[in-house]
C-alpha cells in the first residue's frame, strides 16, 4: 500500500495547472483600515499593525484561498465547476490583548455566491505522550508578548494549547487603483494570483475593477515557539480522528521499521538517515536532513499504540514560509486581506 501525502492545512500554498485547468492555492487576506484601534499608547508598531485590521471593529483578517477547475463552451462563455471553491479563512478579535488574553473568532465564508466552503481538514497533533485533533472552528488565544503577537491554538477539548506562533511584524500595505495593477507579490504569494489565469482568453475578473476606499493587505512573519509535530494517516484508509491509520501494525519498534521507503516523500529511508529521540513525550525517530517543503519541516516516524506511525516536525523558532505561486524562493510572509479588500475581490469575479 502506498502512503498517503501528508495534508498541509491553513497555513501551505499550491498552485497546479493541468491540461482541464485545475487551480489550486491558498493565498492571503487580512483587514485594515483607520477605523478603531485600542490604546496604542503602549504597543509596539507590529501590535498596531494587528489591531489595525484583527479587530472586530476593523473588520478582522481574511485569509483566502482557492481551487478552480474551469473551462469555456463554444461560444467562450466562462464556467467554473461546483466543486471548486473561493473562500476566506475570516478571524477577529473583540478587543486589544494589551490588557489579557483574547479569543479569535474564526470562521470561514466563499467569496464566491456560487461556491461553497469546502470540507476543512482538521490538524491533528503529538503533544505530551497523546495525539489531539484540533478545534474546529480553530480556538485561539491571542496575547502580547514583547513587541510581538503570540496565538496559542488549542485542542478540541478547549484547553489544551498544543501548538503556538509568534507574529513578529505585522505590516499593512494600501491598496487602490486597478485591482490588475496590484503589488506583484500579492499575486505571487496569495490566491490572488489564481485569478491571473485565462482560459481561451476569458478572464476570472474584471480587470477594470478597482480596489474600494481602504483595501488593503497584511504581511505576516510567524514563528514556531517550541517543537510542533503533525500527525495524519500514513496509509488508507482516511480518518478524522486522534488514531491516525499507522504504516505498520505489525512492528512496534523503530529499530525493526526500517529500511522504509516513503513514496510520499519519494525516498528510502534508512535508520540512520535520522536519529531516534523522545518527541512531544514519544519515542520517535527524526531525519536528519528537512523535507522539501516550504516551512522547514522534518519526516517523523513515532512508536504509538504498538504501531507505527508518521508525522513531521516543526522546530522551535522556525519561521512560517510560503512557497510563492510560480515556484522559486520561499518567502517569509504570510499574505492577508482587510474586510474592503475581499468586497472588492468579491464585486469584480466573474464566477
Amino acid at each position: 500500500m502506498k502512503e498517503q501525502k501528508k495534508q498541509l492545512v491553513n497555513n501551505r500554498v499550491i498552485l497546479a495547472i493541468s491540461a482541464a485547468l485545475f487551480l489550486a492555492a491558498c493565498g492571503g487576506g487580512g483587514s485594515g483600515s483607520s477605523a478603531s484601534t485600542g490604546n496604542t499608547a503602549n504597543l509596539s508598531a507590529t501590535q498596531q499593525n494587528y489591531e489595525s485590521v484583527a479587530l472586530a471593529a476593523n473588520g478582522g483578517l481574511h485569509y483566502l484561498h482557492a481551487s478552480l477547475v474551469a473551462s469555456t463552451s463554444s461560444t467562450g462563455a466562462l464556467t467554473v465547476a461546483p466543486s471548486s471553491n473561493f473562500y476566506t479563512d475570516d478571524s477577529s478579535i473583540t478587543q486589544s490583548p494589551a490588557a489579557g488574553e483574547e479569543l479569535l473568532t474564526v470562521g470561514h465564508t466563499s467569496v464566491s455566491a456560487a461556491l461553497s466552503v469546502p470540507t476543512i481538514a482538521v490538524a491533528r497533533r503529538l503533544f505530551n505522550g497523546a495525539i489531539y485533533s484540533d478545534a474546529f472552528p480553530a480556538q485561539v488565544r491571542v496575547s502580547y508578548v514583547g513587541s510581538n503577537v503570540q496565538e496559542d491554538y488549542l485542542a478540541s477539548d478547549g484547553k489544551t494549547v498544543t501548538h503556538t506562533l509568534l507574529g513578529t511584524n505585522y505590516s499593512v500595505v494600501p491598496l487602490s487603483g486597478l485591482i490588475s495593477s496590484s503589488p506583484a507579490e500579492l499575486f505571487s504569494n496569495s490566491a490572488l494570483g489564481v485569478l491571473t489565469n485565462t482560459i481561451n482568453g476569458q478572464s476570472f475578473y474584471n480587470k477594470q475593477a478597482n480596489w474600494r476606499a481602504g483595501a488593503s493587505y497584511v504581511k505576516v512573519v510567524r514563528n514556531e515557539v517550541g517543537d510542533s509535530v503533525t500527525t495524519f494517516d500514513c496509509l488508507a484508509p482516511v480518518t478524522t480522528g486522534t488514531t491516525p491509520t499507522p504504516c505498520s501494525t505489525t512492528i512496534s519498534t523503530l529499530e525493526g521499521f526500517f529500511p522504509r521507503v516513503s513514496t510520499a516523500d519519494g525516498k528510502s529511508y534508512q535508520i540512520t538517515d535520522g536519529q531516534i529521540v523522545t518527541l512531544a513525550g514519544m519515542r520517535a525517530w527524526v531525519a536528519t536532513a528537512p523535507l522539501a517543503t516550504a516551512t522547514t519541516e522534518y519526516r517523523v516516524f513515532y512508536q504509538y499504540n504498538g504501531g507505527i506511525n508518521v508525522g513531521y516536525l516543526v522546530k522551535d523558532g522556525t519561521t512560517l514560509q510560503l512557497a510563492p505561486l510560480g515556484g522559486g524562493t520561499p518567502q517569509d510572509s504570510y499574505y492577508f486581506l482587510n474586510s474592503a479588500a475581499v468586497q472588492s475581490i468579491k464585486a469584480a469575479i466573474a464566477f
